[in-house]
């Protein structure tokens, strides 16, 4: 696999070059910033789909094939398994590499109840994801695997923000404007790609969208601190900076041209 990751070089050396800064803060291109602001436009990578999984001519959609000859059950976590191992749940990965920025998309997850959505690593050796098996639910992330009871059986689109210098994955009901579960982590620089997880049923990607206001105003927010008299408190360990200074730069262009 071959794609040319955002907002890195694609020479050989790129990736051990760049390094993150301290505050989370870099200076993206005009491109960056359009696409953090309104929306990343990707699709499905169509040679990353295993036998089991059908990918749809829009590449967008994906659905699992009971009748394939090498799964034909789908396939259930048990206890005790690793939690980073992806070949538990075939996936399918974006034709994108993100190393850099921040960028909101959903997944519709229609009737499925055995499903991952999240991102992996460009190497595919590391995943952090939102995993559905049936009725419960685990937030998946740096070896380890949590229950998580905010996720409401019949969800049926999750929304997904990823702030890749800030070191947050994000994950958020559309339709209630609530956050669910937040996976704190630090991203190797050589980017990661987001990726679809199936066991059953279909999912189907939405991408091309502006990160809702909820992800950062919303009650129950990753980056809202508790309320004071004088408006909102961010947390600290949770870098704003980067998505401030991306509109702030972005406005400022706009009113130039």
């Amino acid at each position: 696999m071959n794609l040319p990751p955002i907002g890195l070089e694609t020479s050989s050396n790129a990736a051990s070059s760049y390094v993150l800064p301290v505050d989370g803060a870099v200076e993206l291109q005009e491109e960056e910033m359009e696409q953090s602001v309104y929306g990343l436009r990707f699709a499905l990578d169509p040679s990353s789909v295993p036998p089991s999984l059908h990918l749809s001519q829009s590449r967008l959609a994906v659905t699992y094939s009971e009748s394939s000859p090498l799964h034909p059950h789908p396939l259930i976590r048990k206890p005790g398994l690793t939690p980073d191992s992806t070949v538990l749940l075939l996936h399918v990965r974006a034709d994108v590499i993100i190393a850099r920025g921040q960028y909101y998309w959903e997944v519709d997850v229609c009737n499925s109840s055995v499903y991952r959505v999240g991102v992996i690593s460009s190497d595919g050796c590391r995943g952090w994801w939102l995993e559905r098996n049936a009725l419960a639910f685990h937030a998946v992330h740096d070896g380890s695997c949590e229950a998580i009871g905010t996720v409401p059986p019949r969800v049926k689109t999750l929304g997904i923000f990823l702030s890749f210098e800030g070191g947050i994955l994000s994950f958020h009901n559309p339709l209630t404007q609530e956050h669910l579960v937040t996976l704190p982590t630090r991203f190797s620089t050589s980017g990661v790609l987001p990726a679809l997880g199936l066991g059953q049923g279909r999912l189907r990607l939405r991408c091309g969208l502006p990160t809702p206001s909820y992800v950062f105003l919303g009650k129950n927010s990753t980056y809202r601190g508790p309320c004071c008299p004088k408006g909102i408190w961010w947390h600290r360990e949770v870098s704003f900076q980067s998505v401030k200074r991306v509109i702030q730069k972005f406005e400022k262009l706009a009113l130039s041209d």
